[in-house]
C-alpha cells in the first residue's frame, strides 16, 4: 500500500467520529447495576481512583499498582471469563460479564488512568475498534488526571496487520505502537512508512518483551492495561511484567472451550471482590496484586 490518500484519511476520521460517537450512545444508554463490595483489602501500595459516580457503582475505590521501578510500565491484566473459565469468544459479550462490567470496568475504571492499553493482533480483529474509555463520567475522570483524551494503542503481533480494515492503524491523533520482530517490519514496511503515527518496537525474539516494556517507560508509558488475548497475557505474567489482574467471572458456560487467561489462576493477593446486583446477579469482580 502506498501513502494515505487525502480522501482516503477523510474517510477514516469520518469513521472515528461515528465510532465515537455510537460508544458514546452506548455507554450513556446501558443500564448499569451497582456492584457490592464483598471484600476491600488494599495493602496501602496501591493508588485510587473514583468519583462520586464511579464509587455508587463500584461500592468504593478502584485501585491500582504504580510502576514498581523507574525502567517500566506497571501493567495491569483486563479479563472477563465464563463460569467455566473460558475467555476467548468472537463477541466477548457473550461471556455474561455484563453492562457493567463492559462499561464501567473494561471500558472504564481499568483504562483511565492508563497511558496505553496493549492488545494482541487477534483481539483487534474485525478492525472496528479503539481502545479508550466512552461515558463522559470517566472521560471527565481521566481528563482531571491530566491525560490525553485516548491511550496510545499498543499492539504485539508477530504476522503483521490488516491495515486497509483496521481502525485504530488509521487515526493519525493516536498514537500507536508495534510489538513485533523483523520478519513482520519487512511486510510491513509500506504500510508503516505512509503512517509516521506508528511507532514500531522491534524484538529479536518474543521472549524480549521486558526490554519492549523498557522502551514504552522511554516513551513516556507509566501505566498499561492489557485487554487480551490470552496468549499475550501468559507471557506478561511469565515474564513478571504484570503488576495487577482484573477478572470478572459471568455465572454462564460459554466461550470457546479450553481459552482460559492463564494456565493456572494467577497467585497474588486478593485487593477486592465485588458483586454484581439486579440482573447481573451472580457477576464476580475480582482484583488480583500479582
Amino acid at each position: 500500500m502506498g501513502q494515505v490518500g487525502l480522501v482516503g484519511q477523510d474517510n477514516w476520521s469520518t469513521q472515528f467520529e461515528q465510532f465515537v460517537d455510537r460508544k458514546t450512545r452506548e455507554a450513556l444508554a446501558a443500564e448499569l447495576h451497582p456492584y457490592d463490595s464483598e471484600v476491600e483489602a488494599p495493602s496501602g501500595g496501591e493508588a485510587r481512583l473514583g468519583n462520586a459516580w464511579t464509587r455508587q457503582l463500584f461500592d468504593g475505590d478502584f485501585y491500582f499498582s504504580p510502576p514498581s521501578d523507574r525502567r517500566r510500565p506497571a501493567c495491569s491484566l483486563v479479563f472477563v471469563q465464563s463460569r467455566d473459565g473460558n475467555t476467548g469468544a468472537r463477541d466477548p459479550s457473550s461471556l455474561g460479564g455484563g453492562d457493567t462490567d463492559k462499561h464501567l470496568i473494561y471500558e472504564g475504571l481499568s483504562r483511565v488512568a492508563s497511558d496505553a492499553v496493549v492488545a494482541g493482533a487477534e483481539t483487534i480483529r474485525g478492525g472496528d475498534v479503539v481502545f479508550s474509555v466512552w461515558h463522559p463520567e470517566l472521560v471527565g475522570l481521566r481528563a482531571s488526571l491530566g491525560k490525553p483524551r485516548h491511550p496510545m494503542q499498543v499492539l504485539a503481533t508477530l504476522r503483521g496487520l490488516d491495515f486497509e480494515h483496521t481502525l485504530l492503524l488509521n487515526v493519525p491523533e493516536i498514537p500507536v505502537a508495534l510489538l513485533t520482530v523483523a520478519p513482520c517490519i519487512t511486510l510491513m514496511q509500506d504500510e508503516l512508512a505512509s503512517r509516521p503515527w506508528i511507532t514500531t518496537i522491534v524484538m529479536d525474539r518474543p521472549e524480549e518483551l521486558p526490554g519492549a516494556f523498557e522502551r514504552l517507560r522511554a516513551m513516556g508509558v507509566r501505566q498499561m492495561s492489557c485487554v487480551g488475548g490470552r496468549h499475550v497475557a501468559t507471557q506478561l505474567i511469565d515474564h513478571g511484567l504484570v503488576q495487577d489482574v482484573y477478572l470478572t467471572t459471568s455465572p454462564i458456560r460459554g466461550g470457546e472451550p479450553n481459552t482460559p487467561m492463564y494456565p493456572t489462576r494467577p497467585a497474588g493477593r486478593l485487593v477486592a471482590r465485588k458483586h454484581g446486583s439486579a440482573d447481573e446477579k451472580g457477576v464476580v469482580f475480582e482484583h488480583l496484586r500479582v
